[in-house]
């Protein structure tokens, strides 16, 4: 910056302030520098000021935490922190003050604007800052308001120097400088010295020239548009050089010469509000035309810079005073009141006043609050070295693992584990806590190293990836903290958006934080979690983005760019935060914001590798540990832990669980042979179950008016959640749920919950105590609609989870009764469901327990089993009544309970009979068929009859024909398997 503008003027009469009173500027020396070299003369304060230090820099944390700790208001703490910077500023200009013969060197600090109509309140409050400064170069700032007026000449009366703010009106600097006289005055016949009393009289300048503007523009178009357009921007100056007109007549006039000759100095013109705020303005136009001498000017940063780099000197104030008068006239001629403009200003200026104002108390409430949470959190940055130097440890005892992924994440998962979750590591099991999901879940170590860390594991982390410990490569339940597995990217979010429904559902007030990467954020199922956590306002609900900018084989889509991500999480309806995710201030402060609701987005921007040098933004690490020999090394530059971090147990209130079990049983009542879906009959017994259990949750994927779950949403809106065309976090959000002790159903068509089929497998792998799929709309019988509506691989698709049970009902009350059975079964039940109407076969008091089967028709002269089940169950009495005409025995069994199997009475069955025919409405590999055929070495002939080829549309009826598991079907294979040349022989 040129000083030489700045210095020249002085040199002219005039001083300039800086408009602009921070900490950081007193601290670091900048405004003594300045003072020194480069002319300025006083500084102003105003709480808009202050509030951009405060919030921007973290140089009042101390301060304020101390004040509240020490009981103290956010009104008193305001105050407070303006004068305590006041007060250092005024004894670093007091230099100015001195040299100068008081004549400058102040600093201005402002009564509250709420008393800007308040007389008597505004002489006390000035006098009480002025004790609490208690520095002769201080200057009070009252607003030139009517109720200010008198306050200004008792104040002034008083001693206490006076910086009448708000003033845009000739007239009412008259009344200003009136004031100013009567208190010099009253002083002089109180026998009271006038040296050394100091007063500014502040013009406003830039908003003039905004609602002037405005008004102008009023007139385009109109016959005045001309007229208009010659003073545009040139009011406020005009304004401002009859004001000084009327100041110098005022020091001429007999009354001041007076008080001049009693040691009086001239209450000189300010220039406030010089920033140009229509750039196609220039820069300085609020200082060059202004300079003269017993003025003031008041400049903002960007200004002075402006104004040192290309601002013109020379003495103007007093150049075109005849143009500044017929500017005033021209604009009354055009029908703007001046009077009218200023009046209106001022009633503005006071509430422009207030907003900051009450702004800055609120931000110094909030901040302060957030300091006193933040107690404890000085140990951070060791917790943070300590996770590294464990991972890194921990990786290399291994030899395999994640560091680099890890390392990256270090500071917040040391600000979650450690400082902002309410947890306690006694206990795995609480529900009343905040919970942590690692989407990217091969940062396993980390987590494992922060459980250890905070006692809430005994297992040794070195014990990392061995088969005997719980400590995997990706988190699994194996561990107890473990709630939902994860590893296979774009999953977390999905299951804590569950987690977050549960605590919903439990009133219980506990937060849900999800770590995801930014390489699983290219997986739409994050979208589609995104989306959900949206509509379904899970304020509670904190995703955290590790930006770290790597993926495995390369860089990320968008490197360390958090803005892209901020952008399509808000599109969503989030909020984002983006941060430095190594500065651990940032960090704690964006998870103090989302505490004020969201779904909140932090997107934190770091570098894997973070500590050591070798591996900070290295290709070619993911999933490698360091080397044994270079391991030291690391740790060196990661350093020694100075202090061990500690977890304070807390809860998030007081939380009952439900007792275990569900009394009772549903009713059932369907007149036999009456036409009903299963899938309806499902729909009734979901309701059913619902008003038993309050504990039962139900999901759908836009189609409850198909898989008939509307039932239950009609009953129970609130335990119902939609989570349309969005498979992949519908089944998130179920595991979600089901890890936090829900019972949830998820329902869709079959062939889609092939879409979500990693969800599924990953929920298998998580072990939940109760999740119920519903799959309707199964196979070729749906007819019409084709196959990509068809689901014909879904028995495959669940028979193959490790641990699942898996029930295809064949008519209304077994649907009922397996749906009930489903509810008390543990682990994952698929349910599979038809589209058309099949005839109810079962009493409405018949039971279907897991694992068994119905033998529908059977005799002793039986030659052949038919194994059936959903609409092959029809299909086969059908064909048992043809075969029976010929004279033609054939057994039919039920097998609802596809995994488990009822092997025993196939066993039977088959020892009965001269063979088996399996019939299904699903693909031929993994359903029905290969259950049974896995079941045991048969020692009769096994038929399979299943869909063979590519469905096409088509009515039920021709489709079951074209894909041969019909009725007729069933006979041929019967026949075929019954007139065998060996079939005299086949018995077992």
């Amino acid at each position: 910056m040129k000083a030489d503008s700045l210095l020249q003027l002085v040199a002219h009469g005039q001083s300039y302030w800086l408009d602009n009173l921070t900490r950081h500027k007193i601290a670091n020396g900048e405004i003594e520098r300045r003072a020194r070299e480069e002319g300025l003369r006083g500084i102003t304060s105003n709480p808009a000021i202050f509030y951009k230090a405060i919030s921007g820099s973290r140089d009042y944390d101390d301060e304020i935490r101390d004040a509240f700790a020490a009981g103290r208001t956010a009104a008193e703490v305001h105050e407070a922190v303006m004068v305590n910077d006041v007060r250092d500023a005024c004894d670093v200009l007091r230099p100015v003050y001195d040299e100068s013969g008081g004549v400058d060197g102040y600093v201005s600090l402002e009564v509250s604007p709420h008393l800007a109509h308040d007389t008597q309140a505004s002489i006390e409050e000035a006098r009480r800052l002025h004790a609490a400064v208690e520095r002769p170069n201080l200057f009070i700032k009252i607003p030139g308001t009517l109720a200010g007026l008198p306050a200004v000449e008792q104040c002034l009366f008083e001693g206490i120097n006076i910086n009448i703010t708000l003033l845009f009106s000739v007239p009412r600097y008259e009344a200003v400088a009136e004031a100013w006289l009567r208190a010099l005055e009253r002083r002089l016949e109180a026998g009271k010295p006038v040296a050394g009393v100091a007063s500014v009289a502040s013009f406003f300048l830039s908003r003039i020239d905004i609602l002037a503007d405005g008004l102008l523009a009023h007139r385009f178009g109109t016959a005045h548009e001309a007229q208009a357009r010659q003073l545009l921007g040139k009011v406020a100056i005009a304004n401002a050089k009859l004001a000084y007109q009327r100041f110098k007549r005022m020091v001429a006039g007999e009354r001041w010469q007076k008080l001049e000759a009693a040691g009086a100095q001239a209450q000189r013109l300010l220039w406030a509000s010089t920033s140009t705020k229509n750039p196609d303005y220039r820069d300085v136009m609020y200082v060059e035309p202004l300079i003269g001498p017993h003025t003031v000017n008041t400049l903002p940063d960007d200004t002075i810079a402006a104004f040192a780099d290309h601002g013109l000197v020379a003495a103007t104030l007093e150049d075109g005073v005849d143009a500044a008068r017929q500017t005033m006239e021209a604009l009354a001629a055009l029908g703007i009141d001046f009077a009218q403009l200023a009046t209106q200003l001022e009633n503005e200026g006071v509430q422009k006043f207030i907003e900051p104002y009450d702004a800055l108390t609120k931000l110094i409430q909030e901040k302060g609050r957030r300091l006193q949470r933040r107690e404890g959190a000085e140990t951070l940055p060791e917790a943070a070295r300590l996770l590294r130097r464990q991972v890194l440890r921990m990786t290399t005892a291994a030899g395999s693992g994640h560091p680099t992924s890890c390392l990256s994440c270090a500071e917040i998962v040391a600000a979650l584990f450690f400082h902002e979750m309410r947890w306690d590591p006694a206990d795995p099991q609480a529900r009343n806590v905040d919970r942590f999901v690692l989407s990217k879940g091969h940062a396993a170590p980390i987590l494992w190293a922060a459980l250890a860390a905070a006692g809430a594991i005994e297992e040794d982390p070195m014990s990392l990836r061995r088969i005997d410990s719980t400590l995997e490569g990706h988190p699994t339940p194996n561990n107890p903290w473990i709630k939902v597995a994860t590893g296979s990217l774009g999953q977390g979010l999905a299951a804590a958006n569950g987690m977050a429904l549960a605590n919903r559902l439990d009133g219980i007030d506990a937060r849900v934080f999800c770590l995801l990467g930014d390489g699983e954020c290219s997986e739409g199922s994050v979208w589609e979690a995104a989306q959900f956590a949206s509509l379904n306002q899970l304020a509670n609900l904190v995703a955290i983005v590790d930006v770290n900018g790597l993926g495995q084989s390369g860089p990320a889509p968008y490197g360390h760019d958090t803005a892209v991500l901020a952008r399509r999480f808000e599109s969503f309806g989030w909020r984002a935060i983006e941060i430095d995710g190594h500065d651990l201030d940032a960090v704690l402060d964006a998870l103090e914001r989302a505490r004020e609701g969201g779904p909140t987005a932090i997107l934190a921007r770091t570098v894997k590798g973070r500590g050591v040098s070798f591996l900070e933004g290295a290709g070619g690490w993911h999933g490698k540990p360091v080397e044994r020999e270079r391991l030291q090394q690391a740790l060196d530059e990661v350093g020694e832990v100075r202090a061990q971090p500690r977890v304070e147990p807390r809860r998030t209130g007081a939380f009952e669980a439900a007792i275990a079990g569900t009394p009772g049983s549903i009713d059932v009542n369907y007149a036999s042979g009456a036409e009903v879906a299963t899938r309806e009959a499902y729909g009734h017994a979901l309701a059913k179950l619902g008003a038993l259990n309050p504990d039962i949750v139900a999901l759908d994927g836009d189609v409850k008016n198909s898989t008939r779950s509307e039932f239950f949403a009609e009953a129970f809106p609130e335990r119902f959640f939609e989570c349309w065309i969005a498979e992949q976090n519908m089944v998130g959000a179920a595991l979600g749920l089901a890890a936090c002790g829900k019972i949830p159903f998820a329902s869709t068509f079959a062939c889609f919950l092939s879409r979500a089929y990693d969800f599924i497998r990953m929920a298998g792998h998580s072990r939940p105590r109760h999740l119920v799929f519903c799959g309707s709309h199964a196979g070729v019988s749906i007819g019409e609609d084709g196959p990509s509506q068809m689901g014909l691989e879904d028995l495959a698709m669940f028979r193959a989870l490790g641990h699942s049970t898996v029930l295809y009902p064949c008519d209304a009350v077994s649907a009922e009764r397996l749906t009930e059975q489903a509810m008390r079964s543990e682990g994952i039940v698929y349910l599979r469901t038809s589209r058309g109407k099949t005839p109810v076969i079962y009493g409405n008091d018949e039971t279907f327990p897991v694992g068994g089967s119905k033998v529908l028709r059977a005799s002793g002269d039986d030659q052949c089993t038919v194994v059936a089940a959903g609409v092959t169950v029809h299909e086969a009495l059908a064909a048992h009544d043809t075969l029976k005409q010929q004279g033609i025995h054939v057994r039919v069994i039920d097998a609802y309970s596809v995994r488990p199997l009822d092997v025993a009475t196939l066993v039977q069955a088959a020892g009965e009979t001269r063979g088996l025919v399996v019939v299904e409405d699903h693909w031929a590999d993994g359903g029905l068929g290969d259950a049974v055929a896995r079941a045991r070495d048969w020692l009769v002939p096994l038929r399979f009859l299943a869909v063979g080829s590519e469905p096409r549309s088509g009515t039920p009826h021709a489709l079951l024909e074209r894909h041969g598991i019909s009725r007729h079907a069933i006979v041929r294979q019967v026949l075929a398997l019954v007139n065998h040349p060996d079939a005299g022989r086949l018995r077992a």
